[in-house]
């Protein structure tokens, strides 16, 4: 049988492989459930980002390398990377210092992370959530590797940018004022 006979007798079954691959293909990237936009879910354990909304709880983590953002049990928010070679014993970098009264750690609508107490009063904020930064409407919240986590803004224009808002290694940043506030 030749190559273009085979191709004629077999393109139903090439189409209808090829559709559901693409199907396929579509639905794993989230364009079909979301109608066009693409959101890939990713394990709150695996993921180094805490997007606008996002809330961890206390035994929560993000994790990035050696660097892991946990929020504690008895209420801190603390990062802490491992030793260089992978040991377990792990190196306190930042901390909320809520410890024995936060209750969740939360990016806020605003691009305000806040470490609240169990009635929801705020024991902690990095204060990104003022008007200043109001005109940066995308934030999240992000853990690298080498020991740093920083709020990130971004714009919502044709060419967007990014803006660090605060990072636990140098506090706020510009464009939102100073943390005196």
């Amino acid at each position: 049988m030749s190559l273009a006979k085979s191709l004629r007798t077999n393109r139903p079954t090439i189409t209808r492989t090829a559709s559901a691959a693409a199907a396929v293909l579509l639905a794993a990237t989230g364009l079909l459930a979301t109608g066009g936009a693409a959101h890939a879910a990713v394990p709150a354990a695996a993921s180094d980002t805490l997007a606008n909304g996002g809330t961890l709880f206390p035994g929560a983590s993000l994790t990035s390398g050696d660097t892991r953002l946990v929020m504690e049990q008895n209420g801190d928010l603390a990062l802490y990377t491992t030793g260089a070679d992978g040991a377990e014993e792990r190196q306190l970098r930042w901390h909320s210092g809520t410890t024995g009264e936060g209750n969740k750690a939360e990016l806020r609508a605003d691009g305000n992370l806040v470490v609240t107490a169990p009635d929801g009063g705020a024991l902690w904020q990095s204060r990104t959530g003022s008007d200043d930064c109001r005109h940066m409407p995308w934030t999240k919240l992000t853990v690298r590797s080498g020991g740093d986590m920083s709020i990130l803004a971004t714009t919502d224009s044709e060419a967007p940018y990014v803006v660090r808002l605060w990072s636990a290694s140098y506090g706020l940043q510009f464009p939102c004022g100073s943390s005196t506030r």
